[in-house]
């Protein structure tokens, strides 16, 4: 398959621009306030929602593009990984498969070869083929960590140690939440495989498992984002950034609680954006609305020069070739096979 711009259909952009739009003072690289600074909330609001609306028709340039940075839809369930994952029952191998997809920060190509080649196949691969996507957030393994030999090893020693907690769900007669399935991972890295700071693929782990096992993990619940998703609130709602200002506990049967002001406010903007009747998500809102916000940050800073897309990785490190990311009515097929 093609990896350049020859793979896109030919047709006309249908751009999602920002007139009107105010200069701001960055600090760091970032802009200290939003760019719609001078807009009125719905106005910012439409804003946001027509991006949405516009997510998964891929239309845009960058949304069509720069599938390395928009790589996943509008609803994010409808990512390949749940259809290939759905029919695993093993919970040792649930854990396994998804631990591996998210410690290497997504890639598909690894995936399949552990679920189709096996293990001595994959560290074969791994010795001329690249083994994680390099275009996203770097883990912070241990110092000293070989990234190829853990990949394998990592997750299947978590795998033997911890696949137990998938028979809680039925024992507690609820799933767990996300952030607290993250938590749980999060913890057994840290105190039995070395990590300092391995939540951004436990949090990445608990979402793909409640896709693909809602039974076990809610994807109803919240997962609480990072850095770019508060970006993408500060754009939409004005004001500070509660990026690191947000405390919040999770309780004993899961809940996600907030524990100061600033978590308080948070939840406020995060429920309003999930019922405004403008938000074309259906299902999973939260979540999506925590993802869509940090990928609408980064589609107005580019626009605005602040941020620059990323190195393009190729397709079938992220999707099989068979998926197309647009999702449209009539079928029409994005990428030319």
């Amino acid at each position: 398959m093609q990896n350049d711009l020859t793979q896109f259909i030919d047709e006309p952009y249908k751009n999602i621009t920002y007139e009107g739009t105010s200069d701001v003072v960055l600090k760091n690289g970032k802009p200290t306030e939003s760019w719609m600074k001078d807009w009125t909330q719905e106005q910012r609001f439409d804003k946001f929602f027509e991006w949405c609306h516009a997510f998964d028709k891929r239309e845009d340039k960058l949304l069509k593009e720069d599938y390395q940075i928009f790589s996943h839809r509008l609803h994010w369930h409808e990512h390949p990984f749940v259809d290939v994952m759905k029919p695993i029952t093993d919970n040792k191998l649930r854990l396994f498969y998804t631990l591996v997809f998210s410690f290497s920060n997504e890639h598909w190509g690894t995936l399949m070869s552990l679920m189709h080649d096996g293990i001595p196949a994959t560290r074969e691969r791994f010795k001329t083929q690249r083994h994680a996507r390099n275009d996203l957030f770097q883990i912070y393994y241990p110092k000293g960590t070989n990234v190829k030999d853990w990949l394998i090893d990592g997750p299947m020693k978590a795998a033997e140690d911890i696949h137990t907690i998938l028979d809680e769900p039925a024992k507690m007669g609820r799933p767990f939440t996300m952030m607290e399935f993250a938590k749980r991972l999060e913890a057994y890295f840290k105190e039995h495989q070395g990590f300092r700071s391995p939540l951004y693929p436990c949090k990445n782990t608990a979402r793909y498992m409640a896709f693909a096992y809602p039974h076990l993990v809610d994807p109803e619940s919240i997962l609480f984002g990072g850095t770019g998703h508060f970006d993408g609130m500060q754009q939409v709602f004005g004001g500070a950034n509660l990026n690191g200002k947000v405390k919040y506990e999770i309780g004993p049967n899961g809940e996600f609680t907030a524990t100061n002001k600033y978590g308080i406010i948070w939840l406020e903007q995060m429920n309003i954006l999930a019922n405004d009747p403008r938000n074309p998500m259906t299902v999973q809102k939260m979540i999506n609305v925590e993802d869509k916000t940090c990928l609408f940050y980064k589609h107005i800073a580019i626009n605005h020069g602040v941020k620059s897309p990323t190195k393009r990785i190729p397709y079938t490190w992220i999707f099989p070739d068979t998926f197309d990311l647009a999702k449209r009515p009539d079928g029409e097929k994005v990428f030319i096979k």
